[in-house]
């Protein structure tokens, strides 16, 4: 079997990556999108880590077009790619990556947190924010149950579609003892 790194750490892990990751979810985006957005990721170092997530597949060129003598490419973003590891990635990683793989999770959750409140008044949109924490009673079959319950759930409002706001969602599940 093999024991290298797995592509989620070797790829998704680096801050900048994520950021990339995170501002392409649910919609398409150009690199020009990107650079508005990421505005301290000077623009090789962004274009350097667009192409990974390319070269990875996490990143798809979906169209270009010619503007100015250059070509501008629209990137989607295939969210269940990046929203899941397999067991084989992760009974590939050590205790040590499981935990750097969740503090980066953690710590982009919470920037993402505080750009929405210091974006300014949140009373047209409380709506739709929302955090809480449950405990789930789950045999293994049930988790899976619940898993693919979940995906039918959330799949049909995956797509960005006029009218619709953008909203992301985060869930962990732990095993607890």
């Amino acid at each position: 079997m093999d024991e290298s790194p797995t592509p989620v750490l070797d790829v998704l892990l680096h801050p900048i990556r994520w950021r990339i990751v995170q501002r392409a979810l649910g919609r398409e985006v150009t690199t020009t999108d990107l650079k508005r957005d990421l505005p301290d990721i000077p623009t090789t170092t962004l274009y350097r880590h667009v192409a990974a997530l390319i070269d990875a597949g996490y990143l798809t060129v979906v169209r270009e077009r010619k503007i100015r003598g250059t070509t501008e490419r629209t990137l989607s973003l295939d969210q269940t790619k990046v929203g899941r590891m397999d067991e084989r990635e992760a009974r590939a990683m050590t205790p040590e990556q499981h935990r750097q793989a969740f503090l980066t999770m953690l710590t982009r959750l919470a920037a993402d947190f505080d750009r929405v409140v210091d974006n300014g008044d949140l009373s047209p949109r409380l709506h739709q924010l929302g955090y809480s924490q449950l405990a789930l009673y789950l045999s293994p079959d049930d988790m899976e149950t619940f898993r693919a319950g979940f995906t039918e759930l959330v799949e049909p409002y995956l797509a960005e579609a006029p009218g619709k706001d953008r909203i992301v969602l985060s869930m962990f599940s732990l095993p607890d003892s």
